[in-house]
C-alpha cells in the first residue's frame, strides 16, 4: 500500500470504552490525598511556641497530623437518552422525532410536537448537530464493535482486521470509533443510539457468534450494519468474511497428498461460530472425497486458544494413538498441540504433522514453522469497510447481495511431513 499521505484530512481513532463507572482516585483530589493536617501546639497560625508570657513551654509529644481517611465513591453515570427514548417516550415513530428535531414538522399537529418536546424535556435528551442537521448529513465516521473479551484490541486477530479497516476508512475521509459490546452497552441498545442521533454512519461487528441474539435487531433493516468475518443462517446481514469452505478443502488436499489417512481435526465452537462449521464440514467433505473418513471421536473442540488446543490435542492423543497428522482451526490451537505433542515424547512435523489456519505471525517462528492456510485479515477487513461504505452511499446497491468471501492461500513450511515418515519417533 501507497504510504503517501492523502490530500484528505488525517484520519483519527477514538477509543470509547463504553459505559464504564469511575472509582475515584483521579487527579480531581488535593495534593495531600484529603488528608487534613492539625497545627503543632495549636499554632494554627505560625505563632511562637513559646506561651504568652514569653516562658517556654515543657516539651511535650509532637502532636502527629492527624490522617482523614478518603472514601472513593464509584460515580455511576445515567444513560444518555437517544432519539429512539424520545420516541417511546412521546408514542411517535423515529421519522416524527427528527422531523421536530429539525424545525421540518409542518405536517405534525401542534399537540404532537409538544409530546415530542416534552419527552425530550423529561428525559433530558440533548441531540446531537448531525441530528439537528439535513437527513442525508454524514459524520464521515464508521463504528468498530468487538465483544466484550479480554484485551481484544491487544489480539492479533482482531488488530489486523481493524487497521484493514481503518486504512479502507482513510482513504475515503472517515474516521472510527471503536465501542465494547459490554452488558450494559447491548442492554441499553447503545448500537442503536449511535446511528438513531447519527454519531456514526455505520456499524462494522468484529468477533460476533450466535450469543449476540441483539444482531437480529438489523435483519430486514435498512440500518447500515455489516457483520466482519462471520455470517448467520437465520438472519439477512451484510457480511464479509474469510473463504472458510475453500480453507478446510486446502488443507484435506494438502494432507491427502502427504499420504496422510489417521487424521485427527482440532475444531472451533462450530456451535457458535458458522465460519468454524463451514471450515470443519468443507474439511471432512473434502476427505471424503479422497476416500478417507473421519471418525466423530477424532474431532474436538479446542476454542480457538493455545491452552484448550493442547487439551484437545491430549485428548486426540488418548482416542487414537496412531494419528499421523491433525489439522487444527487456528494457529493458536496449532500450536497447542505442539506442547502436547512433546508432551508426550512425539516431535511436531516428523512423528505427528500439524497444520493451523490463519497464519498469524508467530506460525512462521515455531518450531518447526507452522503449514497453515493462510487468511489475510487486513484485506478482510478492508474488504468490509468497503462494502459497508457502499451500503451507506447507496440503499439500492445494498440490497445486491449480502455475503462476500476473501480469498485464502497456503504456507507450506516445516510442520507437516509425509505420513511413510510420521511415527518413526514414537515410543514403542
Amino acid at each position: 500500500m501507497d504510504p503517501t499521505p492523502k490530500a484528505t484530512a488525517t484520519p483519527k481513532v477514538v477509543v470509547r470504552p463504553g459505559a464504564a463507572t469511575s472509582a475515584g482516585g483521579g487527579s480531581g483530589g488535593t495534593g495531600m490525598g484529603g488528608r487534613t493536617l492539625v497545627p503543632v501546639n495549636g499554632s494554627a497560625n505560625g505563632a511562637s511556641a513559646e506561651g504568652s508570657n514569653g516562658l517556654a513551654r515543657k516539651p511535650g509529644p509532637t502532636p502527629q497530623p492527624a490522617v482523614r481517611p478518603t472514601t472513593r465513591t464509584a460515580v455511576v453515570r445515567p444513560p444518555r437518552a437517544s432519539i429512539r427514548d424520545v420516541a417511546r417516550e412521546s408514542g411517535v415513530s423515529l421519522t416524527t422525532v427528527s422531523l421536530v428535531l429539525n424545525k421540518n414538522d409542518a405536517r405534525i399537529s401542534e399537540a404532537t410536537r409538544q409530546r415530542v418536546l416534552g419527552a425530550m424535556e423529561k428525559l433530558s435528551y440533548t441531540p446531537s448537530r448531525l441530528a439537528r442537521g439535513l437527513p442525508n448529513r454524514r459524520a464521515k465516521t464508521l463504528a468498530v464493535l468487538v465483544p466484550a473479551l479480554q484485551h481484544a484490541f491487544a489480539d492479533v486477530y482482531f488488530g489486523e482486521i481493524i487497521s484493514g479497516i481503518y486504512e479502507a476508512a482513510a482513504e475515503r475521509g472517515f474516521h472510527i470509533v471503536l465501542e465494547v459490546a459490554r452488558r450494559e452497552y447491548v442492554r441499553r441498545k447503545e448500537y442503536m443510539t449511535l446511528l438513531d442521533d447519527c454519531s456514526v454512519d455505520g456499524i462494522l461487528f468484529i468477533g460476533a457468534t450466535e450469543e449476540h441474539k441483539w444482531l437480529g435487531e438489523f435483519d430486514g433493516t435498512n440500518k447500515p450494519m455489516l457483520v466482519v468475518n462471520n455470517h448467520f443462517k437465520q438472519w439477512t446481514l451484510q457480511c464479509v468474511a474469510c473463504d472458510y469452505p475453500q480453507a478446510g478443502r486446502m488443507a484435506a488436499d494438502h494432507l491427502i497428498e502427504l499420504g496422510h489417512k489417521k487424521i485427527g481435526h482440532i475444531s472451533g465452537p462450530s456451535d457458535m461460530v458458522l465460519t468454524s462449521q463451514e471450515l470443519t464440514d468443507a474439511f471432512l467433505e473434502r476427505l471424503s472425497d479422497h476416500g478417507v473418513r473421519l471418525d466423530n471421536r477424532l474431532i474436538v473442540d479446542g476454542q480457538f486458544l493455545v491452552e484448550t488446543g493442547r487439551m484437545a490435542c491430549e485428548e486426540l492423543l488418548k482416542r487414537d494413538p496412531k494419528l499421523t497428522a491433525i489439522f487444527c482451526a487456528n494457529d493458536k490451537m496449532a500450536l497447542g498441540s505442539y506442547q502436547a505433542l512433546r508432551a508426550a515424547g512425539l516431535t511436531p512435523g516428523k512423528d505427528v504433522s500439524v497444520m493451523g489456519c490463519d497464519d498469524i505471525p508467530s506460525a512462521a517462528l515455531a518450531d518447526p514453522p507452522l503449514t497453515t492456510i493462510r487468511m489475510n485479515f487486513f484485506e478482510v477487513g478492508a474488504a468490509a469497510c468497503r462494502r459497508l461504505l457502499e451500503v451507506i452511499e447507496s440503499a439500492e446497491h445494498a440490497e445486491d447481495f449480502t455475503m462476500q468471501r476473501v480469498p485464502v492461500s497456503m504456507a507450506v513450511r516445516g510442520s507437516c511431513g509425509g505420513a511413510g515418515g510420521s511415527g518413526a519417533g514414537r515410543k514403542k
